[in-house]
C-alpha cells in the first residue's frame, strides 16, 4: 500500500511539471513576433511634452520557454520656449527617435515573462532632420535664429529621448498579467497596464 501510494504521488507530480512545462511553452508561442502598443503620454510639464509607442519583439530560442526579446521606444518630444533677449517669439521645438535594447525572456508560468534586459545594448537614434523648430510668429529673424538654434535643439531632443527610454526600461524584470486573445495582447509592465496589437501573423508552432 505504501509503495502504491508513493507510485501515486509520483505520478501526480510529474503531471503537475509536466502540465507546468506545457503552459508556458503555449505562452511563449503566443507571443512570438512583434508588437505595437497605442501611443501612451509619459511626459507633461506644460513646456514640455512626450509620447510613446513601444514595441516587443520575440524570437524563439533553444527551447519551447525561451528566447530572445527586442524592446524599442518610438518617442516624439515637442518644448515650447518663451521669447526671451535671444528668442523674439515663442519657439516650439519638436523631434522623433527610436531607443533599442535588448534581452532574453524565459517563460515563468501561463501568463508571466521573466525578462533580462542587457543594459550595454541601449542605443538612442534621433534625425536631425527630423527636429523641427517652430515659430508662432515667422520672420526675418526668427528665421535666422532657428538656423542658429538647431544644434542645440538636436542636443536637447537627444537628451531628452534617450531620458525617457531609460525610464522606460529601467527595471523591467517581467512581463505578467498577460492575456493574448488574438493579434491582441494584454500585460502588465512596471505596474503599467499596456495593449498591444501584433504586427504580423502569428509564426506556426515548430514541428516536433
Amino acid at each position: 500500500m505504501k509503495k502504491s501510494t508513493l507510485l501515486v504521488c509520483a505520478a501526480a507530480v510529474c503531471g503537475l511539471a509536466l502540465t507546468s512545462c506545457n503552459s508556458r511553452a503555449k505562452l511563449a508561442q503566443s507571443i512570438q513576433g512583434e508588437w505595437t502598443s497605442n501611443p501612451e503620454k509619459i511626459l507633461d510639464t506644460g513646456a514640455a511634452q512626450a509620447t510613446v509607442v513601444r514595441i516587443l519583439e520575440f524570437t524563439r530560442g533553444a527551447t519551447d520557454t525561451e528566447g530572445a526579446v527586442t524592446m524599442s521606444a518610438l518617442v516624439t518630444v515637442e518644448n515650447t520656449m518663451p521669447f526671451n533677449d535671444s528668442i523674439q517669439t515663442p519657439l516650439t521645438i519638436s523631434a522623433s527617435g527610436t531607443a533599442t535594447i535588448t534581452g532574453v525572456y524565459q517563460a515563468k508560468d501561463d501568463d508571466e515573462l521573466m525578462i533580462s534586459l542587457d543594459a550595454t545594448s541601449l542605443s538612442t537614434q534621433v534625425d536631425p532632420e527630423g527636429v523641427v523648430l517652430n515659430y508662432n510668429v515667422v520672420t526675418e529673424e526668427s528665421g535666422s535664429a532657428a538656423t542658429k538654434l538647431k544644434p542645440a535643439a538636436v542636443v536637447l531632443a537627444t537628451q531628452q529621448i534617450n531620458r525617457a527610454a531609460q525610464n522606460l526600461f529601467t527595471n523591467i524584470h517581467k512581463i505578467d498579467d498577460i492575456k493574448v486573445r488574438g493579434n491582441l495582447m494584454q500585460c502588465e509592465i512596471n505596474h503599467k497596464d499596456l495593449v498591444f496589437s501584433r504586427e504580423s501573423a502569428q509564426a506556426p508552432a515548430p514541428s516536433k
